[in-house]
């Protein structure tokens, strides 16, 4: 047999603990550089990072689920939001140090998505009491929907509001 047969018959060992560690290295490397940057620049570095996670400064926007959007700052949760929009801007806020505007885009998130849920079940309730016939309960939830929907319609242009002054923050 000769040396070359020899060769190949041979396996490594040692190719995927080289490829772990190599990943590894690569992973560090990586996060330490996207440090840097958003430490020393004054504009938020926005990075998507996969499919559901955008790293946004010092922080990162987690998709949880479909309608759930969590920030986190080194690996602490920090909130949740209900649209991917708004997690990203309210932590262009934090990294601009606006933290009252930050605090808006939350409120006015955490307050929309509230009112949504409010909104699907007085329409719930209002499509039931058409099933029986009952004009009080047709008529309560009817004008409730209408003051959720004219609240929803509030909200949505605060919010719309706070984002376009988050997206011109002066340095």
């Amino acid at each position: 047999m000769s040396w070359l047969d020899q060769m190949k018959t041979v396996k490594s060992t040692t190719k995927n603990v080289l490829t772990e560690i190599d990943l590894e290295k690569i992973r560090r490397f990586t996060d330490n550089e996207l440090d840097k940057i958003s430490k020393n620049s004054e504009l938020p570095f926005c990075y998507q990072v996969g499919a559901d996670t955008v790293v946004v400064g010092a922080y990162k926007v987690l998709k949880i689920d479909n309608k759930t959007w969590r920030v986190q700052q080194k690996d602490q949760q920090l909130f949740d939001f209900f649209t991917r929009k708004d997690a990203i801007f309210y932590c262009i806020a934090l990294h601009k140090k606006d933290y009252i505007l930050a605090k808006n885009i939350q409120d006015n998130d955490q307050q929309l998505a509230k009112l949504e849920a409010d909104a699907i079940l007085y329409r719930y309730r209002y499509k039931r009491a058409q099933e029986t016939e009952n004009d009080w309960e047709i008529e309560l939830y009817s004008n409730r929907y209408a003051e959720t929907m004219a609240r929803i319609d509030h909200v949505k242009k605060e919010l719309k509001k706070n984002i376009n002054l988050a997206k011109y923050i002066k340095v």
